[in-house]
């Protein structure tokens, strides 16, 4: 690593790279990389910067659902909930539509799981895990809670996951900057006793999340991740709860996205099916019950999306402001619900579920409910 060291040393000083990281869907960030970094390649999460206002984030929900089919392209561009906080839109739509409520009709025939999933919980045969980053604090605040069993960060390398957690690597996109570090990465995670892989965050989501075409995504899943069936149990892409069209991308969004990926990645070893959810508008009026029923109703329907597939609920989180009883509903839902093998709240991190270094009530309660 010293070759030529200090020449690129003087030029990694000197630039700003703003790039689509896996730091954590849905915002958008600027991120100064280090020397490391340069050689590397590898994100330094701890220099993450955020813009957005969260005052003024708009998650486009609350409204009643149409029919259950998505808009034609003539028709306004239904607004979906975006998670949050969503990369910048143009106008809202004049009917937005509540993400919730959306019904994806499931496809005409699921691919089968590569081999009865043995993904049903992590370390210990919990569900319950942790998404977490380098910059999260130190995951042994959990280790007094024997319902945590797992772990990911968006990212393909564990990066301070205590070894008593199974981690799950994830193939960001098929961006260069992930592609490169992937084969290497995955070999170390199944070495470490990975046993499932995840690709792809939030696909129907422009930049910087993974931002691409099912065709693309069929592809770069056959080239990347069907590589590793029979080794491990491998994850559909894990796509948000929008809805409609994506007017960003011209793609479609959430559910109608991942049922054309199923469709079209037939031949896939698919063995589970990753999905995203957040509530109601922030700052609108939200109710928690609303957001529990909310996502039960989304939860319901990917399960049926995914047909016979094993349902991850990756993300998910509220903005009604009573985290503590949308907790105390949809913890022991998920737990009842077969089909739902793993979950994880967002996310460790100041503010959510600690403290400074320390977990808080609502931490507490999603480790030990």
């Amino acid at each position: 690593m010293y070759f030529l060291v200090h020449a690129l040393a003087l030029a990694a000083l000197t630039v700003d790279y703003a790039s689509a990281q896996p730091a954590r869907h849905g915002h958008r960030h600027a991120h100064k990389l280090s020397l490391e970094d340069v050689l590397d390649k590898r994100q330094d999460w701890a220099t993450v910067k955020y813009d957005v206002n969260w005052a003024t984030v708009d998650y486009n929900g609350g409204a009643a659902a149409p029919a259950a089919s998505t808009p034609p392209a003539s028709s306004p561009p239904a607004a979906g909930n975006a998670n949050p906080p969503p990369a910048p839109k143009p106008a809202p739509s004049p009917s937005p539509v509540a993400v919730q409520e959306k019904v994806a009709v499931a496809p005409a025939s699921s691919p089968a799981p590569a081999k009865a999933a043995s993904n049903n919980g992590g370390r210990g045969g919990g569900k319950r895990g942790l998404a977490y980053n380098p910059s999260s604090p130190s995951l042994d605040l959990f280790d007094s809670y024997s319902k945590i069993t797992w772990g990911y960060n968006w990212d393909s390398a564990p990066a301070g996951l205590p070894s008593k957690y199974e981690y799950v690597p994830t193939l960001f996109s098929n961006a260069d900057v992930h592609t490169q570090l992937w084969t290497q990465n995955a070999k170390n995670a199944i070495s470490g006793g990975a046993k499932c892989f995840m690709s792809f965050n939030e696909p129907d989501i422009a930049s910087p999340q993974a931002n691409m075409p099912v065709s693309v995504a069929v592809a770069a899943w056959n080239q990347y991740m069907q590589p590793y069936a029979g080794q491990v149990q491998l994850g559909s892409p894990s796509v948000s709860n929008g809805a409609g069209q994506n007017p960003a991308t011209g793609q479609p969004m959430g559910l109608d996205w991942l049922s054309a990926f199923l469709r079209q990645c037939s031949g896939c070893s698919i063995s589970f099916v990753p999905v995203h959810w957040y509530g109601c508008n922030a700052g609108a009026g939200c109710d928690v019950q609303g957001d529990i029923s909310a996502f039960k109703t989304q939860i319901t329907q990917a399960m049926k999306t995914a047909g016979s597939l094993p349902i991850w609920v990756t993300e998910f989180g509220t903005n009604s402001g009573d985290p503590t009883t949308f907790l105390n509903e949809v913890l022991p839902w998920l737990d009842g619900q077969s089909q739902v093998h793993r979950y994880a709240y967002f996310m460790v991190e100041d503010g959510k579920l600690t403290s400074g270094s320390s977990l808080n009530p609502l931490g507490r309660q999603y480790a030990s409910a």
